[in-house]
């Protein structure tokens, strides 16, 4: 990090250092500016995972709106990614945890809208990444009342197969079809 500030390696390695300390030392406060200085690098994968992170602790650290501040930079940009999705989710979570339904309700569509994005440009590819926005994508719409929706996004998920998918991910999607 010290030699080469600026490199891909540099942004990841601040990132991982910030997980460390977060759930290694429990400290807070370093992780909060560890991610602060991945995030200031802008590099368009890193510097993304760090912002979403830095989100969330501040949400744990008490500061709410400086939480959906750096969530809304990484939610809301051009082009949907792995990172604006799951900057959507934790906003969702914290506007219904403040019983602000209309606003989860307007996140839940804007995921929706991107997870759909996602799953179209991984149409001719059946990978895990697609299997994991197929889950996620039926969850959402579940979420957002649509369950038979929902269901076909599950079930399209399952198909791909624990090999694909994962354990981990193809036994939530049975869990969520046997729950649907």
């Amino acid at each position: 990090v010290e030699q080469y500030p600026n490199s891909e390696h540099s942004v990841e390695a601040l990132y991982k250092i910030g997980l460390d300390t977060l759930f290694k030392q429990r400290d807070i406060a370093g992780a909060i500016q560890l991610f602060k200085d991945a995030a200031s690098k802008k590099h368009p994968f890193w510097s993304m995972a760090a912002r979403t992170s830095l989100g969330i602790c501040y949400y744990h650290h008490g500061s709410t709106q400086k939480a959906l501040f750096e969530l809304r930079k990484v939610a809301f940009q051009d082009i949907p990614t792995t990172h604006s999705v799951t900057a959507l989710s934790f906003m969702e979570t914290i506007f219904l945890n403040d019983g602000n339904i209309k606003e989860a309700s307007r996140i839940i569509s804007e995921r929706v809208k991107q997870l759909k994005i996602l799953i179209k440009k991984t149409d001719r590819d059946n990978s895990k990444d697609r299997g994991e926005y197929l889950y996620h994508l039926g969850i959402s719409l579940i979420d957002a009342n649509e369950r038979q929706e929902g269901i076909k996004y599950l079930t399209e998920a399952k198909k791909l197969g624990p090999e694909l998918l994962g354990a981990d991910i193809y036994r939530a999607v049975v869990d969520a079809l046997t729950h649907a």
